[in-house]
Formats: structure tokens, sequence, C-alpha cells
């Protein structure tokens, strides 16, 4: 890196490869005094360092199993093994299974045992429902064959007293002779002496103290960690739950066995990093251990996590989609922002606004791209006293030719909104005193806007070709292919692909709204079917769309599914339910609904496009254009095609504006020849005479359009528009043959002519110029008068037709580019002979 991008962060040395003892015992007070002794109580001993999970404890990943006389846990809301198993070699529904089944009575229900069956004896059970002892005097008098009956010997029993506990704190069974060990543990101990040759037979309290006791699933122990780390994996425990994240025991426990005491902090470089391939769910709960410890080591060490190149976001309490602080590990690198004011600006404002991520995003690519503006400027905008209104003139120039990432052209909405979320930036840096030696022409002024793009009628409609849509409809049977979703087994998965699908081809809904359908989604209105949704978008929440019966069908087919679906808590009232418990939505997300239509369409093993190639065959389909938002325009283009009017498809779309609408379909070849059969009959001359053309090609063929209206000169249409002799003064040329499809032009250009006017009379110009100006404005307005009353005099089917066919016309010429000649316009020679316009 070159030294005018050489960045240093405040605090660039890292935690090393061994902590010091000395430092490690601080680092340890420092973490028992923000670790809560207090908390999860009934859940966390901290004497014993075992936490048992609550089963109505929202946070804890436990779950009592849904068999009605089953009292065993589980991890996910369901059944747990035992039952699960039973259920899987039966030929019950699952809810009839739930209601019917009896498990064993005397299995061990999750690593729990039953004392003793001789009277109160306190004894665990070994065989028989008998402790140790029992067991043996039982098996003694079979042997003397002393006894017919089980119950009747356990009647005439006494029960012995209490036996030693085990030496492992915690550990609910029985000590055997001579070590003093339950049976689980008198393993592990001899595990230890064949790992530890030489080590004397005695038990010490130290090893005894570093065991887990036997766990179930709702337990784990913090016992084998080495001390350090056991109080940091405590510390980033307790943060996770303050997050709103669950606790799952068997993830805690498997990560404490994948560590044990070989990691003594994770605070050292590579601690804590598990070998490939492990458990996705512990490998990330040991990741988040170390950013959590890493980040508080920081702030022990006296350094603000705000201060590096590299931020976390969840540490600097950023929100995610729903709002909540989010718990992902994700880093947002800041070092493209050369100029210190504006990268502490930034991160201030992520800081102490705590935006959401997307919002973070935005203002980081905003903020870098202000600064490499900058960064080509005298000073490279280092000082924020000596910006100038030129600089600022500088980084909107900047955002105005904004290119992708890939560097493809960026859409003004875009770019509009990365300047805007620039501005927010600054604004708030003002208001908080963060800027208070900026100087004050370094400000945002009204002509620091970025112009909205002209619609290209080539790109407008995204919508995917019927016959593209024809051959998807082919391959339904792979819908769902590679996909999971919690639970649901492949078949429960490929119906709910096949029906997301159909429902985005035939509701033209966003994949947000697909998702998020109720259960009550259909309703019969006087014998006519109805899709209720939600508009969040535009905060409109049950609507209602008029669907046809193959929309019916396919809920209904659906529901039918759904019924064998074991849903997770929550999911209830929705049609598709989440892909877990953990997620804050319950119901599907968008991203999943992404993740069907993409995988399945890269999954088609041939799509043809409509095109062909120069062998003449048909060239292959693009499949990046298949994605969920793409069936809202087929569902619009379809319509369209189908001659439904523009005011319909606007309710269809749930849009307030038809010119919202419009962006959603292309005007075909045959609705453009309709709309000209029309308009070619509307056509008038600049005093108001109807002077229709004869057919639909003279329209288009001897016509050339100016900003304002057709003109019809030879030696003006051979040029394209570019040969006017008399400056576009159409209102005064003979050719000039307007239509009411120019009437917002010719209303556009009157206020033109009025600025013009208003210029010229300011400079004191000759009268003879604003003489002409003001004949002009009138000749215009003239023209525009007189068409509006041939508008005003036709019957209302007439007018109708006349206003949809301007309306396609204009959205024609607005897709080859908006105005053909744009004014003031150069000189050209004049062609000899003929008028002009």
């Amino acid at each position: 890196m070159t030294a005018r991008g050489n960045i240093v962060p405040l605090h660039a040395e890292g935690t090393g490869a061994q902590m010091a003892p000395a430092v490690r015992e601080e680092w340890a007070g420092w973490l028992a005094e923000r670790i809560d002794p207090a908390w999860r109580p009934g859940e966390w001993d901290g004497g014993t360092r075992l936490f048992t999970g609550d089963v109505e404890h929202r946070g804890t990943v436990v779950y009592r199993c849904q068999t009605a006389a089953c009292e065993g846990l589980c991890r996910a809301r369901g059944l747990c093994a035992t039952c699960e198993k039973a259920w899987r070699v039966s030929d019950l529904p699952a809810k009839e299974f739930r209601a019917l089944y009896v498990p064993d009575r005397n299995r061990v229900i999750d690593g729990e045992r039953t004392r003793c069956r001789v009277g109160e004896c306190p004894r665990e059970t070994t065989l028989w429902g008998l402790c140790n002892a029992h067991s043996s005097l039982w098996r003694e008098a079979m042997d003397r064959s002393q006894e017919s009956s089980l119950e009747e010997w356990i009647a005439r029993q006494e029960p012995y007293s209490p036996a030693p506990a085990c030496l492992v704190p915690a550990c609910r069974y029985d000590a055997r002779a001579p070590r003093g060990l339950c049976s689980v543990h008198t393993k592990r101990w001899k595990h230890h002496l064949e790992a530890h040759p030489g080590t004397p037979d005695t038990v010490p309290p130290q090893w005894a103290e570093s065991q887990a006791p036997f766990l179930n699933i709702h337990q784990f122990s913090l016992a084998p960690l080495h001390p350090v780390a056991r109080a940091e994996v405590l510390y980033a425990l307790q943060q996770r739950d303050a997050r709103g994240q669950k606790i799952d025991p068997v993830a805690v426990r498997q990560a404490v066995a994948h560590l044990g005491e070989e990691v003594e902090t994770f605070t050292a470089d590579g601690a804590g990093r598990l070998p490939r391939p492990s458990q996705s769910n512990v490998d990330s709960l040991i990741r988040e251990t170390r950013r959590v410890v890493t980040a508080a080591f920081d702030r022990f060490k006296g350094m603000d996590p705000a201060d590096r190149l590299v931020l976390d976001l969840s540490e600097l309490g950023v929100r995610g989609t729903h709002g909540k602080p989010t718990h992902r590990p994700i880093a947002l690198d800041v070092s493209e922002i050369r100029q210190p004011w504006l990268r502490q600006l930034m991160v201030s404002w992520i800081t102490e606004m705590k935006p959401t991520t997307s919002e973070v995003n935005r203002g980081n690519r905003a903020c870098s791209a202000a600064g490499r503006a900058l960064d080509m400027r005298p000073g490279g905008g280092m000082d924020p006293a000596a910006l100038t209104f030129a600089d600022m003139n500088a980084v909107v120039e900047t955002f105005r030719h904004l290119p992708k990432l890939d560097g493809e052209p960026m859409s003004s909405t875009h770019r509009s909104g990365l300047l805007s979320s620039f501005f927010k930036v600054l604004d708030y840096g003002r208001a908080a005193g963060h800027l208070d030696g900026m100087s004050a022409s370094f400000a945002r002024h009204s002509t620091h806007t970025i112009k909205r793009d002209v619609p290209d009628d080539e790109d407008a409609g995204k919508a995917i070709p019927e016959s593209v849509v024809e051959q998807l409809n082919e391959h339904t049977d792979l819908l769902g292919d590679g996909i999971t979703h919690g639970r649901m087994t492949v078949e429960q998965i490929k119906a709910m692909a096949v029906a997301v699908y159909e429902l985005l081809r035939d509701t033209g809904r966003r994949p947000y709204e697909i998702a998020e359908l109720k259960l009550d989604c259909l309703k019969n209105k006087g014998g006519d079917w109805f899709l209720i949704w939600d508009n969040r978008k535009a905060r409109r929440n049950r609507r209602h769309l008029p669907v046809d019966s193959d929309v019916v069908g396919t809920v209904h087919a659906w529901l039918k599914v759904r019924e064998t679906i074991d849903l997770p808590t929550g999911s209830e009232p929705y049609l598709f339910p989440p892909a877990g418990e953990n997620g804050a939505a319950r119901h599907m997300v968008s991203d999943q609904v992404w993740n069907i239509i993409r995988t399945w369409a890269d999954g088609i093993p041939v799509l043809l496009a409509e095109e062909f190639g120069p062998d003449g065959e048909r060239l292959p389909f693009d499949r990046s254009l298949i994605f969920p938002y793409a069936f809202r325009h087929s569902y619009c283009q379809r319509r369209a095609d189908a001659g439904i009017l523009p005011p319909v498809l606007r309710v269809l779309m749930d849009h307030r504006s038809e010119a919202t609408t419009q962006v959603y379909y292309r005007v075909t070849e045959k609705r453009k020849r309709e709309a000209v059969n029309v308009m070619r009959l509307y056509s008038m001359d600049r005093k108001g005479k109807r002077t229709p053309m004869a057919s639909a090609t003279t329209y288009q063929a001897r016509s050339v359009a100016v900003p304002f209206g057709n003109c019809t000169e030879p030696s003006n249409v051979k040029a394209g528009g570019k040969a006017c002799p008399i400056r576009f003064q159409c209102a005064a040329c003979p050719s000039y043959r307007p239509d009411p499809s120019y009437l917002p032009a010719i209303d556009d250009h009157v206020l033109s002519l009025k600025a013009d006017k208003e210029t010229a009379v300011m400079m004191d110009a000759d009268p003879f110029v604003v003489r002409n100006l003001d004949d002009q404005i009138a000749a215009f307005k003239g023209v525009a008068t007189t068409m509006r009353e041939q508008i005003e005099d036709m019957d209302e089917d007439e007018r109708y037709e006349v206003e949809e066919a301007a309306k396609v016309l204009r959205k024609v010429r607005a897709g080859a580019g908006g105005r053909t000649v744009a004014l003031p316009m150069p000189s050209f020679p004049a062609p000899r002979g003929g008028a002009t316009a």
C-alpha cells in the first residue's frame, strides 16, 4: 500500500499467541466483575457449573415431547428420539400417534434413572427396577428358586440407606467402591489412567471437579474447561442471552467437548478454531464466543471496538432486518474512507444511531464514494474546515456517474439513494455536533440532485417470456430438489416449493407477500374467489385479488400437505412455515423463496430462449433472468398482452399510479400498431384542421417526431428531424402535425418559451425577440386549446380510446429515449425549397 493510502488503526496490536500470567489473572477478574452470578436462576448453578434448561423458558432450546403420554425432552418442538423412532415404523398419522402412543414406562428418559422399587429405598436402579443391592438379593432368591413373584418379593424387602454420591459435583448417580465414583465416571477415570501411565489410582479432587456429570439433552457443564476459558464462555453465553438469542444446551455441550482443557483463553491467536469438518452449529458457537471475547478483551485493554478499521456490527448494536439488534458476526471494512473525520463520522453514526445492517452498508458505500471524490480534490479532503462548495459539487458529480461494484451502470434511483445516504450521515454529524469545525460552504444545495433516468423500453419489463414459462411448467417435478427446510421431509418440501412457484406465477404478488400469506388467505364472495394478502410496501393490508380456480387448487393442495407437518412454534397462522424454531419471523421469508426458485432454475436441464442463433437453432435462455420478482412482471405482461386496460392492470398490481404499472410491461408491436391506427385519425395541422394520415405506415414512415409533434416535410424527415431552418418554430409551419399524444410535450414547450421570454426581458433584448416568443407562445397555446376542445367534443368511448392510444405512444417514445430532438438546436444549412417544422 502506498504511503498516501496507508492507514494505521489506532490500536493495531494483536491479542498475541500467549497471555502473561499476571495479565491473565487481571483479565479473569475483569470478566468476573461483568458476569452475572444470578444469571438464569433455576437453570444455571454457578457452584457446580451446571446448566439445566427449563422447558418453560423461551430462550432455551429444549421442548417437551408432544406425545401425550411421554415425559421425554427434545431439541425441537416435536417428538423425542424414542417416540420419533416409534412413529416412523407405525402407520398412524402424526396427530393420532401423539394422542394414542404410550411409551414404555420402564425406559430411561433422557438419562434419568428411577429409584429402587423397594419401599423408600433411595438408591438408583440397575436391573428389574431395583438398586444394585436389592437386585443381587433377588438374583440369589431366583437361584434358590425360593420366589415365584417379583412383586411379592419386593413387598417383603426393607429399603437401604442412601448410597454415597459420586465425587463429581452435580453427578446424580451413586458412587461405587473403592474409588467413590459412579459407573460412568469410573470408566472415564480408567481412560485417564491409560492415557497417563504412572498416575496413582486415587482420584484427586481436581480431576473430579473438572469432570462433567452425566448430562441430559437439556443440560451442559462448563466444568471441563480451563478456568479462564470457562469464564469467557460463560460471559459470551450471557451476552448471547442479552441479545435475545437462544441457548442450545446440546450445542454448548458439544463445543465444550471439542475445547476441553486445551484452550486456556480465547484471546490467543487461533484459539477455539475447530478442525474441518465440524458441526456447523458448534463451529458457529465457538466463532461467536471468540468474537465476543475478543471485543471484550479490547475493552479490557482500553480499546474501543469502534476504533478498528474492520468493525463488528453486532458489537456496535446495529439492528437487523426485523429491527432487533443483530447477532450475526458482520464485518464492515471502513479502511477505504481515507479522510479520518469522515471515517470517524461514519463510525459515530453507526454507534449512536443504531441503523439497520442494510442502512449501514449503504452509508459505508456512500461515504466511500464521497471519500474517493474528496481524495481527488486539492488537499484530499483531509481538513473539514478547508472544504468548499466546489468540493461538494465534486462529490455530487461522483454520485451522478457512480457505477455498480462490478462496473456495470447503476440506476439513477440507486445512485440517488446513495447520495441521500451520504447527506443523511452528514446531517447527523452537524446535528450531533461532530462537525462543528467543518466549513459551512460544504453543504447540500437544491441543485445537488440526480436526474431520474428515462426508462428504456427494452429493459422496462423484466417479464419471463411465455415460451420459457411453459418450459418451466414442464419441470415442476424438480422443484424443491436440493432444498432443506427445517425438519420437513423431501416430499413436504417439494409440495411447498410447487405451491410457492404457482402462487408467484398466477398471482403476481411480491416474494415477501407470498411468504407472508396467512392460513385464511382465500375468500369466496358471491361465487368468486379472492386472495387476501398484505401490501406491506404501501402499508395497505388485507387486499383482495381476484383469482381463478387454479390458485384455489394450489392453496388447497398445499393445505393437505401442511396438515402432516410438525409446525414450528408460532407458525400456525401462516400458510408457509419457517425453516426452524429460532428465527424472528414465524413464516417463510423472501430469501427462502429466492432460494427455491433459483435452485430450481439452475437445475433444469434445458431452457431455450425465443431467439435463434446463426445455425438456426434456438439459443439457451439466460437463467439469471429467472427470479421470484420476475414473475410479477410476467403476470402484468401476460394480462397486458391479453388486452386488459391499464386502469384495470393498475388495480390488479395494487399500484397508486398507472405510470408505475407501465414499468412492468412492454408495449408490444400489436398494441403500438393499434395505438397508431387510432392516433393517425386525429392528426391536425397548425390551424387545428383535422389532417388524418392515410395509414399507420404513413404515420410512422413519413413522419418524424420532434419534441412537441410530428413533421412531414420530406427533407426534414430524411434528416431525422435535424434539418429545420426556422429553428423549431413549429406552430408557424404548415408541415407541423401534432396529435393528442403530444399535449403534455406542447404544454412543457409553452412553459419553456415563457421562461425564455422572461430571460430575454431581464437581458433587455430587442423587442422583436420578445415579440417572437410571445407569438410562439400564443400559437402553441392555440394548438393545444383547439386539440383539447376537439377531445371534449368526442363521445365518451371515442375519448377514452384516444386517451389510451396517447398513453401507449408516449410510453413508446419514452422507451426510445424520450424526446428525439433537444432544444436549443445548432444551426443547420437550410434545404432548398419547402417549408419545414
